[in-house]
């Protein structure tokens, strides 16, 4: 749970980041903003998944199942799935629906599953690959 929290709200506070630069500095939008969030997003939490299945390994001695790595990934992912939404529940409720409709999401429940199991989703699938790399018996 440790290793969840560490690296869960790490992501967190680099989408939050990012979001924030985005918006409000560099006031990105349309497809541009859709793409650099996709590898924004996809690319902090690959390299959030390795660091912590690989701290993982380390701490049982540099042996990792791929069983362990997964459900070290899984619960990392879930960890910023919350509070990245939580993130952006808090950012409509200061900032308003703009947010969204710049994103082109017109219903917040539609948005926050969306935001909720794609980042679960595919954060345990880059932790599936990840695992595969990582794993030594």
């Amino acid at each position: 749970m440790k290793l969840a929290l560490k690296y869960g709200i790490a992501v967190t506070l680099i989408i939050a980041a990012w979001v924030a630069l985005k918006h409000f500095v560099l006031h990105i939008e349309g497809s541009s903003a859709q793409f650099a969030d996709v590898a924004v997003f996809n690319l902090t939490a690959i390299v959030a998944l390795g660091m912590g299945i690989k701290e993982r390994r380390e701490a049982n001695g540099h042996k990792l199942t791929f069983w362990q790595g997964l459900t070290t990934g899984f619960s990392i992912a879930v960890t910023y799935a919350i509070l990245t939404s939580l993130y952006f529940a808090f950012l409509l409720a200061l900032v308003g629906p703009k947010l969204m409709q710049q994103e082109g999401e017109t219903s917040m429940v539609a948005a926050f599953l969306g935001l909720g199991i794609g980042l679960t989703l595919f954060g345990t699938i880059f932790s599936a690959l990840i695992s595969l790399v990582l794993k030594r018996s």
